[in-house]
Order: C-alpha cells, then structure tokens, then sequence
C-alpha cells in the first residue's frame, strides 16, 4: 500500500491498470518519498522486445481503469524487472531503483 496524500493506493491495482497496455511486457509499482504528497506513486516498466511506449501513453492508458489520483507520477524505463524465483515482485529491489 501507497499512502499518497492521505489516499492508500494499491501497488497491484495500478500494476494491473498499467500491464494492460500492449506494449508492456512487466511492471512493478512503488512508493517514493515526495515533500508535497508524502509518497508518490512511481511504476518500473519493461516493455515487450521490439514495442515502444512513452509514459504519457502508459500514464493515459492506466488513467481509462483507475482513478487520477492512483495513477503514477514517475514512469522508469528499464530492460528488466527483477522478481523472486516464484516470479513475485521483489519490491525492494524496485524501492531501490527509484530513491
């Protein structure tokens, strides 16, 4: 869970809004600490070999299922997602790579 200005979002929530989109092959959704909003919602995205997508095209896609406030701030490219060996996100590993 989230806490971005006083909301609690769900990280899996806004995973599933965000993998949606085509050209996504994984993504991983967490917090970062931010002065205005005490959290913010940033996603670790790695598209599908060959596709291309920019982050006002992820953004506005996950804006059609889940509500503005949810969506994420921050969106980082990179070429892989690290997940334990039973494929579960290692969201520390993700915590890392936004601070």
């Amino acid at each position: 869970t989230i806490n971005s200005g006083c909301e609690k979002i769900f990280a899996e929530e806004v995973e599933r809004a965000i993998a949606g989109h085509p050209a996504v092959h994984d993504v991983v959704v967490v917090g970062r600490p931010s002065e205005r909003w005490g959290s913010e919602v940033v996603a670790l995205v790695e598209l599908s070999p060959g596709a291309a997508a920019t982050a006002e095209e992820i953004v506005a896609h996950a804006g059609t299922t889940i509500a503005r406030y949810k969506l994420p701030k921050d969106v980082l490219f990179l070429d892989h997602i690290q997940r334990s060996p039973a494929g579960k996100a290692d969201y520390r590993w993700a915590k890392a790579q936004v601070e």
